[in-house]
Order: C-alpha cells, then structure tokens, then sequence
C-alpha cells in the first residue's frame, strides 16, 4: 500500500502547479460569472483606453526588476554586461509564466556565462531580486497606509513585517553571516550584498511604485464613477495584492491570489462587482505592460546587437587578401 500512496503522492506533487492552476481559473470565472451584472455596469466602451496607458505605466515596474537584477550581478562579483543581462532577464520574466517559475531559475543557470556569472552567484542573485523587489513591495504598502492614515489590512502586514524583517537581518554584520555559513555546507558559495547595496535595490524597485500606483489610480477612476481615491490609496491598496501574489507558491505571477486580495480590499468602496472589475483589468493591463516590457527589452537589445555586428570590420576573404 504504501508505494501506491507514494505513487501517488509522486504524481500529485508533479502536476499540482498544472491542477493549482486549472483551479485559480475555474474560481475567477465562477467569481466574474457571479459578479456579472455589477461587471457590465462598469463603463467597459472607453476602457480599452485607459487600460492602454495603464499597461504603459505597469511596464515600467519591470524594466526596474530588470535593471536591479543587473545591478545585483556586478554587486556580486560577475561581469555581467548590461544588455546581456536585460536579454537573459527579459526571457526569464517570460518563463516564469509556468505554473512554479521553476524554468525561470533553470534558463538563467544555463545562460550564466553570457554574463560571467557562477552557479552559485545565480542563484543567489535570484533570491536578492526576489527579496527587494517584496520589500520594495512592503515599504510602498507601509508608506501608502500611513499617508492615508487607515490601519493597513492585517493580510497585507502578514507578509510585509517578516519581509522588511529578513531583508534588515540579512545584512554582513547581523545574521548575513550566519547564512553565508548555512549557504557553504549546502554547496552554495558566494558573497552577499551589503546593506547599503540591498538598500540601492530596493530604492530602484521603489521608484517604480509612484507608475504602479498610478496605473491603478486610473483603472479604478476610468471604470467606475466614484470619486477618485487618490495616489497614495492607490498604492497602498495595490500593493496588497501584490505582496500577497508574489508569496503565493506554484501560481504564475500570483493568478487568483492577487485578484482575490484585490477584489476584497476593494470591496468595501466599490462594492463587490465592480472591485471584481477592476481587479480583472489590472491583471490585463498589468500583462500587457510586462509583454510590452519584455519587448522593450529584446529589440534594444537585438538592435544594438545587430548595429555592433554592422560596425566590425569585415574580414578578407582568401581571393580578397591574394
């Protein structure tokens, strides 16, 4: 019985991601087709608009991943060209799409030498991306709250408190370390940034918060007609979603489970439907800005490729040099 049972534990644990994910699919039609009287009353005949320049400001929040990501590489000790690192990014960003972002870490490996980087210097450099990019998160979800003088929702603390806690303990001259010890009996051998380096990556990810803040600001005024909430409510109820879909395994880019913490932030202001709307757009404009990103990137990067290989001088050819 008990290699039955763990056959198919086997089996579950390998298709969960795909089953988590046909699930979070199921739960948001059940949830628009629930909410679809409220959802039609929203002013949908202009939206496609608003939602166009909503994915413009969303697209900035990764091209500030991108460049932290870079920034974090040198910081470590790899050579790490800037327009090679952006394009190995720029693919990652795509990959990690597949339900656990697995392939993400695993492309990234495999192209280490574009960028002079080990092993070990990758994967550590993904976890720094990962820890700034939520802290950056937390600070805007901290900021936004106190701005608005409303006591932040205990969901979004859950997250931020321990975050903002592991990014300060993780410095060299507190617990870092400790787990660059921890790090070295797994096999994992590299150095860890300082403080003042996590503090600079973090700075980078939140400058871009003010265009993600705004990018919701607009989606929540274009498609309802309450008065608009302002900025810093923006934010500070975006970034809920946020930290509670990047902590939420398996699920590509936090499917669901920022649409679900969305909705119920939202809820109490715009009612439940039009929350459920919004929330919905967001999530489309929020793709289309991270594809438009990723796009960004690669044709800058396959451009000032193609205009290097242009300007090498052309070798001789053996009838050319007789």
């Amino acid at each position: 019985m008990k290699p039955a049972l763990r056959r198919i534990w086997h089996l579950f644990g390998r298709w969960f991601p795909w089953i988590a994910l046909v699930g979070v699919t199921i739960g948001i039609v059940l949830a628009v087709r629930g909410q679809w009287d409220a959802i039609t009353t929203l002013d949908w005949e202009h939206a496609w608009r608003v939602v166009l320049v909503a994915a413009v400001l969303f697209g900035v929040a990764p091209i500030a991943q991108a460049t932290t990501s870079w920034i974090i590489l040198r910081l470590l000790g790899a050579s790490a060209p800037f327009g090679e690192s952006m394009a190995i990014w720029a693919h990652a960003y795509v990959l990690r799409y597949a339900p656990s972002g697995a392939l993400a870490v695993v492309y990234r490996v495999r192209q280490r030498e574009r960028v002079g980087a080990t092993r070990d210097q990758i994967f550590v450099s993904e976890a720094y991306e990962n820890l700034c990019s939520m802290t950056a998160g937390a600070c805007a979800f901290l900021v936004g709250f106190l701005v608005i003088a409303t006591p932040p929702p205990w969901l979004g603390l859950v997250v931020a408190l321990p975050v903002l806690v592991v990014a300060f303990a993780m410095r060299p001259r507190f617990l870092g370390v400790w787990a660059q010890k921890a790090l070295r009996r797994i096999g994992v051998d590299t150095p860890i940034l300082r403080g003042r380096h996590v503090v600079l990556v973090v700075l980078v990810n939140l400058a871009a918060w003010p265009c993600t803040g705004l990018a919701f600001l607009l989606l929540a005024n274009g498609l309802s007609d309450e008065p608009s909430p302002g900025l810093a409510w923006a934010i500070a109820s975006y970034s809920v979603g946020y930290l509670v879909g990047f902590v939420v395994p398996f699920l590509p880019g936090g499917l669901g489970a920022r649409e679900g913490t969305l909705v119920a932030t939202l809820a109490p202001r715009y009612g439940a439907g039009a929350a459920t709307g919004i929330a919905l757009a967001s999530r489309l404009a929020a793709t289309l800005g991270e594809a438009a990103a990723v796009g960004a990137i690669w044709a800058v990067h396959l451009t000032v490729r193609r205009f290097r290989a242009e300007g090498r001088p052309r070798r001789a050819g053996p009838s050319e040099s007789g």
